[in-house]
């Protein structure tokens, strides 16, 4: 990787300093800048510039054009057209961040208590845009789905579908306080109903099992597999609930209060301590999340990576604090927050809540909206931006629809590709030197920063940074295209150019594969 390089480069001349490379704004001069001269001349009290100036006169690579001083004192690097060139056409970059590390990412794990919503959608996405990722760039990743079965919320499930199973038989139903309202259930009742299961701890595990299946259907039909659907009482039955709060108690770490036990959080960096076990005997979700993360550090992974909705961040401090507390590192888990969807249709958003039935299925969805688009929209924001989700732009098959318009490119890139064959040409042999025009170059570079780009959102759990490369390597596609002749009487030309557009291609393909993103080659 060119940033890589420079980084290098600079370490050489400066070994204890903390090189930061970035990319130089499009509207102003160079490929790459380094604010290393401004840190610099902090520290030693000197002028920025004079240090700036100073590193760009003792810096020698063959992959620097230029490097020019900007105030107040940044270093801007131009990459030359021949390192360009040779790295695009004859580097096969594989980047290997993870070197095989294993690295469990938990996602979705939707309460089995309804359908899959829209809100869940995002984390599905995220979540198997990252394993994707991870995958990609070196990592030992696993998808794992986690299935709180042993809970009050599934009782309340059993409650609120036997109500459904008193209307179906003429009664009216009564559904307990924080029950389950949606017309979802009443397909579950009728199962119930005509099985004649009348125990409710039967009831109960019937709508379990119900919305697992349909949980994997829809997922499934979404393009996300897990590699592990883990249940909760199965945690339990491992023995692992009792030991967590059995270690607790041995080290001193909870106490008794109302009735009730808790963890002293305080401790580990949280704002209260919290309730473990309650007051009328039921363990929380702290303790069997605890108990569960004990779970996968058994299982021998080298780092644990769950994907939370917003709702659940006044958790993080109650469990790292609960891992810190029986001996385990801090770093070996990182809690990502995606933050919440809404739907927006003619310039209104669409109420979703699951317990009052009135929410958006991620089925239904689909029902309207393509699997590409569906994907792709809900990757193209950071994890900690809310995300609006544009029906009327998910819609659209033209080019305003980011999809569209990244898949177009390939779609374009490979038409040509046709047509230059049917005519008896190829890129199987070309000359590099010949590709020299500006509306070339800038295509070089886009496509060079790919690797980047993986790093990145690798480093930072944030798949949305594939989407935004993809859409500017399409509109810089786009823009070579409305420039610059593919298939011309110049022959060897044609070649060249060829070969570099089908780069483009491959790069598009990629990326959408990281996105679980189909890559038509007609549209």
């Amino acid at each position: 990787m060119i940033r890589q390089e420079l980084k290098n480069t600079l370490k050489k001349m400066f070994p204890d300093e903390d090189i930061i490379v970035d990319y130089v704004p499009k509207e102003k001069k160079g490929d790459y800048s380094t604010n290393l001269a401004l840190k610099i001349a902090a520290r030693q009290k000197s002028k920025p510039q004079d240090v700036a100036q100073d590193i760009v006169s003792r810096i020698e690579h063959p992959m620097i054009k230029n490097a020019t001083v900007y105030e107040p004192g940044f270093v801007n690097f131009d990459i030359s057209e021949d390192y360009l060139l040779k790295e695009v056409f004859e580097k096969q970059e594989i980047l290997d961040i993870g070197k095989n590390q294993r690295i469990l990412i938990e996602y979705v794990s939707a309460n089995p208590t309804g359908p899959i919503n829209v809100v869940s959608a995002r984390a599905a996405a995220v979540g198997d845009s990252l394993v994707r990722l991870l995958r990609n760039v070196g990592f030992e990743a696993t998808a794992e789905y986690y299935i709180n079965d042993a809970g009050r919320q599934t009782l309340l499930l059993a409650e609120s579908v036997k109500q459904r199973i008193n209307e179906l038989e003429g009664g009216v139903a009564h559904i307990p306080d924080n029950g389950y309202y949606g017309e979802y259930l009443v397909d579950v009742a009728k199962q119930v109903h005509d099985k004649h299961i009348e125990n409710i701890e039967e009831i109960r595990k019937y709508a379990v099992q119900y919305f697992v299946e349909e949980h994997k259907n829809t997922l499934r039909r979404f393009g996300v597999e897990f590699d592990n659907w883990i249940f909760e009482s199965e945690v339990c039955k491992k023995g692992y609930v009792d030991n967590v709060q059995g270690i607790l108690k041995k080290k001193n770490l909870s106490y008794s209060k109302d009735g009730a036990t808790w963890f002293k959080a305080i401790k580990f960096g949280d704002i209260d301590d919290r309730v473990i076990i309650t007051s009328d005997g039921r363990y929380t979700y702290l303790l069997s999340d605890i108990a569960y993360h004990v779970d996968k550090i058994a299982r021998k992974y080298d780092r644990l990576v769950d994907i939370w909705g917003p709702d659940h961040h006044g958790r993080i401090k109650g469990l790292v604090g609960g891992i810190r507390a029986l001996d385990y590192p801090e770093e070996i888990i990182k809690v990502v927050i995606v933050q919440e969807v809404k739907l927006k249709k003619c310039g209104r958003f669409i109420t979703m809540s699951k317990r009052a039935g009135a929410f958006e299925k991620l089925d239904d969805l689909l029902e309207q909206v393509p699997k590409d688009v569906v994907r792709f929209f809900l990757v193209m924001r950071s994890n900690s931006q809310h995300l609006d989700f544009d029906l009327d732009l998910a819609l659209k098959e033209s080019e305003e629809n980011p999809v569209y318009y990244v898949q177009y490119a390939h779609a374009r890139i490979k038409s040509i590709i046709r047509k230059a064959k049917k005519e008896g040409m190829t890129s199987k042999e070309f000359d590099r030197c010949l590709i020299k025009q500006p509306e070339e170059i800038r295509l070089i570079k886009t496509i060079l920063k790919y690797p980047e780009v993986l790093e990145d959102a690798a480093k930072n759990y944030e798949p949305y940074m594939i989407t935004y490369y993809l859409i500017d390597l399409a509109r810089t596609f786009h823009y070579f295209y409305q420039k610059i002749r593919v298939i011309s009487d110049d022959r060897k030309v044609t070649q060249a150019r060829l070969a570099l557009i089908k780069k483009t291609a491959e790069t598009i393909k990629s990326g959408l594969e990281i996105l679980g993103i189909s890559c038509p080659e007609k549209m």
